[in-house]
């Protein structure tokens, strides 16, 4: 099975959680590609940039990225199980409404309300030692709605790395910042528990969370 040649294949390296927050912009492609890296949603809006590994896990999502999502030039590709079949060659994830770190996704993964903590289960999984955390900004600018209300934009989008990311006529939910948080704080107390680190490197991040860091400080420095 695919999910045992994952299991501890990047043991004791250092990986990269890219999120799509307006930061992003400001990362050094070469930063990007410097580590093995998880990308979600819609990164494929990034200059052709591709990751190690794509992860999507919100129907709106795949929805309306199907064509982009099979272009992504990516190693592998972890998608909800309801909708993996219109992804050939995808990692069908399943999705658990209870609450917790999965150490083992074979048996189901919680989503903790941003695709970013699914990521972060991943990433333990194949046994990094180290994730570094880039353009996880946690903040958005907008008006009216709930947290998880599905709405169809009708402006540009000012609170990713690209005006089209959830542009005009694009259906998504409206983030839960506070559930995120509790989330994290769950794969935080996992990873440490464990003697693995998560280390926080987006710059004007609002996420407390996690240990902080500078970028600067591990660029070009090794992979493990």
């Amino acid at each position: 099975m695919i999910w045992n040649e994952l299991r501890d294949i990047h043991k004791g390296e250092t990986g990269l959680v890219i999120g799509n927050g307006p930061s992003l912009k400001d990362v050094p492609r070469e930063f990007l590609e410097q580590y093995p890296s998880f990308g979600t949603n819609r990164i494929y809006l990034l200059d052709d940039f591709a990751p190690t590994y794509y992860v999507a896990v919100n129907w709106l999502v795949i929805r309306q990225s199907l064509d982009e999502i099979n272009r992504l030039r990516a190693q592998y590709k972890f998608i909800l199980a309801e909708m993996a079949h219109d992804i050939p060659d995808s990692i069908p994830l399943k999705s658990i409404p209870l609450p917790h770190f999965s150490f083992d996704p074979r048996n189901g993964l919680w989503q903790g309300y941003t695709v970013t903590y699914v990521c972060l289960q991943l990433a333990w999984w194949m046994g990094f030692e180290k994730i570094l955390l880039v353009g996880i900004d946690h903040k958005y600018q907008i008006n009216g709605g709930s947290p998880n209300q599905e709405i169809t934009s009708d402006e540009v989008d000012c609170n990713h790395f690209h005006p089209q990311y959830f542009g005009p006529g694009t259906r998504w939910n409206l983030p839960d910042l506070a559930n995120s948080a509790w989330a994290y704080r769950l794969a935080e107390t996992a990873y440490t528990a464990t003697g693995r680190e998560i280390i926080n490197l987006t710059k004007g991040t609002k996420l407390t969370v996690f240990q902080k860091g500078k970028l600067e400080d591990y660029a070009n420095l090794p992979v493990h």
